[in-house]
């Protein structure tokens, strides 16, 4: 540990000598690295360091947060003592001893990133450049990467607990662009998961960039996609990305601590077709989003949110926990971009459980519409949960049978009345890795669900309306 456990003490009640309730201790050491091929030659090798740590103090609703680089324990004990001045009053509270709290190891790594040298890496890149390359002459860019962290991170508690977390994560990347010389198309994939370079060999990568090239190139032949209120039926993994954002961003603990999600005090209230089960669950073993504790020493957990289509609970941290009701306990999904930010109630791995149907009844079922296999991404505005989202990878839907890939379209709507909506739920559920930026920066979240059919989204496209 950083800190000797007298050393954290007395740190932490000099925040709570003016009559905080809570103080907290979140030390952080990461290193990252990036190794990036493009135009067929070694683009970068970088490495960066992100190294410091972050006081948090809390007295009821109140909050006072600050951070440094100067890890010595004068620089941290000054610190604490310009928090607490934010505060008039007397200790309601002192830290009499630390206990150490161990938890399970959620993300065994079996290959450590020291495992391979620069060369193997950058060679494994460009067998994957090359397969892009060779799938056909109008691809004209390869884009390939591979992203590594390994952090260490601790937390000491004013309630007499300290923690400690390594996390490594891995991820690759493949952006191909296509040209027809008149337009240009990309196609990408970014796997990631909290692992070793087990990833390397786990993912088919030239086959994972001939997908990708393959995306790029068929666009450049696609039709516009029609207009209008249809049904949607949306593809798994990364269809996911639409319930993160339309309905998980209004089921943090932020926003329904500040009364500005549609879903605040909806708890026990039916908010989505009774097909729906959601979960924000951290534990998953390897999960992009796993960690053995949150930002504030909580074990994540397995956070049901939507049973059956009721509302049975919110993502909640310390902070949001005791705004919206004292009673409530954190959910183990507080996080936080690095040491700089205020810490936050964040997704970890967010998604809709499996349904029953076979994915394919789910497009035989539908008479007229589009199928969204793929997402850029896109933006929801969390206190009225209107979202618009583009899919990259879309298909007509005739008679029941998956027609001919289109340009990229918009879904337009409210989460709100998207849940409500589902009325198919596959059972082919998988999950995909992304970045989610918010308040406390940008977090690590998987995004997932099986093949959904909504009976109706506003679709915006080029093409007539249906």
């Amino acid at each position: 540990m950083l800190l000797t456990e007298e050393e954290a003490k007395t740190i932490l009640n000099a925040g709570l000598a003016t009559g905080a309730d809570y103080a907290e201790i979140y030390y952080q050491d990461a290193l990252t690295r990036s190794y990036r091929r493009r135009y067929q030659k070694v683009l970068s090798v970088a490495s960066g360091r992100t190294c410091g740590i972050g006081i948090r103090l809390l007295k009821g609703n109140e909050t006072a947060y600050g951070y440094t680089s100067d890890l010595s324990f004068s620089s941290l004990l000054s610190l604490a003592k310009d928090l607490s001045a934010g505060f008039e009053g007397t200790p309601v509270r002192k830290v009499t001893s630390l206990t150490k709290k161990k938890g399970r190891n959620r993300n065994p790594v079996r290959i450590p990133h020291s495992a391979r040298s620069t060369e193997e890496k950058l060679s494994y890149l460009e067998k994957g450049e090359k397969a892009a390359f060779a799938y056909s002459p109008l691809v004209k860019d390869v884009t390939t990467s591979l992203f590594e962290q390994d952090e260490h991170v601790e937390v000491y508690q004013s309630e007499g607990r300290e923690v400690e977390d390594d996390r490594v994560r891995t991820r690759l990347a493949v952006l191909v662009v296509a040209s027809d010389g008149e337009k240009f198309e990309n196609g990408y994939e970014g796997p990631g998961l909290s692992e070793g370079l087990e990833l390397l060999e786990e993912v088919d990568f030239p086959a994972l960039c001939v997908a990708s090239a393959k995306d790029a190139v068929d666009l450049l032949s696609a039709p516009e996609g029609p207009s209008g209120e249809m049904p949607v039926v949306l593809g798994n993994a990364f269809g996911g990305v639409l319930f993160h954002e339309a309905c998980g961003h209004p089921l943090e603990g932020s926003a329904i601590s500040h009364g500005t999600s549609p879903f605040t005090g909806k708890l026990g209230k039916v908010i989505a077709s009774p097909l729906v089960n959601a979960f924000d669950d951290g534990t998953i073993e390897n999960g992009w989003g796993s960690e053995n504790f949150d930002d504030e020493g909580e074990e994540p957990t397995r956070n049901q949110l939507i049973k059956d289509g009721v509302l049975v609970s919110y993502m909640l941290d310390r902070y949001t926990a005791r705004r919206i009701d004292p009673s409530l306990s954190p959910t183990g999904a507080c996080r936080r971009e690095s040491y700089r930010y205020l810490p936050t109630t964040r997704m970890t791995n967010t998604y809709i459980a499996n349904g029953t149907s076979d994915p394919k009844d789910i497009i035989a079922a539908v008479k007229k519409g589009i199928y969204c296999k793929g997402f850029t991404g896109g933006q929801v505005d969390p206190s009225t949960d209107q979202f618009v989202f583009t899919s990259d990878l879309a298909y007509t839907i005739e008679d029941g049978k998956i027609g001919h890939l289109i340009q990229p379209v918009s879904l337009i709507g409210y989460g709100y009345e998207i849940l409500p909506r589902i009325t198919m739920v596959g059972n082919d559920g998988q999950r995909s890795a992304g970045v989610c930026g918010a308040a406390s920066g940008s977090c690590y979240v998987e995004v997932g669900e099986p093949t959904l059919l909504v009976s109706k989204i506003l679709v915006g496209g080029k093409g007539s309306e249906q």
